[in-house]
């Protein structure tokens, strides 16, 4: 564990609820397979779901959940985490932050524990995925989200299938207003070459200001668990009730039909076979609307 202190490359990965962080982190974990890598999840809900999609033997993964790293609520807990991180034989951290993060205060993070590091950090810059379906109308109403944009090297477009080259070109334009130095990628299911976007990322937009993430600014976030086995129909009913509230559904399920793994970005709703043992249901909703969703869930 411990040896000749080196750096390590840090790579943060950013963008909204559901628009394929998770895809792309699984990728980076493939295409990186014969370097030694840590991989640091941050999950908005009480539970991690991303946490699951992405174990693998010999991954060191740090699980930080409730909040986003940014933020005063969860910030002490991520900065313990990249200290313990830094004492790893790892030669690359991935960070993959939760939907709602504002990277604005990064560098200083990384700068205020500078001096308690085992192994420095090189941190290489932000990478963002974005949803070309729900990008513009997003982008107004969240804060979070135009900061992810300002403070990234490289920006993914992706979901590029869903939409026209019209609403492609008016994301394009709508990026090079915030920030026109960025690396601009194009595609669908998160599928780009990542090791020369990672290669590529450019440090001059590695800079700061202060997040926008404060415990006052999250919307509200719902846990549904349980240990009876569900069934499908009714399971499939209930989450497409529920997702015309909410920003973001994913987790796990016993169902009738077997075990399932279900994801929703707005009332788009997907539920596919699980093929792993799980320990009853563990669903998050993250709401965009908090008081419809808690009269759905009293009333389902």
């Amino acid at each position: 564990m411990y040896g000749v202190s080196y750096m390590i490359k840090l790579v943060l990965i950013t963008g909204f609820l559901g628009t394929g962080k998770t895809t792309l982190l699984k990728s980076i974990i493939e295409e990186y397979k014969d370097s030694r890598i840590g991989v640091i999840v941050n999950e908005f809900g009480e539970i991690n779901i991303d946490s699951k999609l992405i174990k693998k033997e010999g991954l060191r993964i740090m699980e930080l959940s409730n909040g986003s790293i940014f933020c005063s609520c969860l910030k002490e807990d991520f900065v313990k985490g990249l200290i313990e991180m830094s004492k790893m034989d790892i030669q690359y951290l991935f960070i993959e932050a939760s939907g709602l993060a504002d990277p604005s205060n990064m560098a200083v993070i990384l700068d205020s524990i500078s001096n308690e590091l085992y192994n420095k950090y090189d941190y290489r810059g932000s990478v963002c995925v974005l949803d070309a379906e729900n990008f513009l109308k997003l982008y107004e109403i969240l804060p979070s989200l135009h900061n992810q944009i300002e403070y990234s090297s490289a920006i993914i477009i992706n979901k590029s299938d869903l939409v026209d080259s019209k609403m492609v070109a008016e994301i394009i334009t709508k990026l090079n207003t915030i920030n026109y130095e960025i690396d601009i990628h194009i595609t669908s299911f998160c599928k780009v070459d990542i090791k020369r976007i990672i290669n590529g990322l450019s440090k001059a937009c590695i800079q700061s200001k202060n997040s926008t993430n404060t415990p006052e600014t999250r919307p509200k976030s719902f846990v549904i668990s349980g240990e009876l086995i569900l069934p499908f129909d009714n399971l499939a009913e209930f989450l497409n009730v529920v997702s015309k509230s909410t920003y973001r559904i994913k987790g796990f399920a016993e169902t009738n039909q077997g075990n399932v793994v279900v994801s929703s970005v707005g009332d788009h709703v997907n539920i596919e076979k699980w093929n792993y043992p799980i320990k009853g249901t563990q669903i998050v909703l993250i709401s965009s609307i908090g008081i419809r969703l808690i009269s759905i869930l009293t009333k389902e």
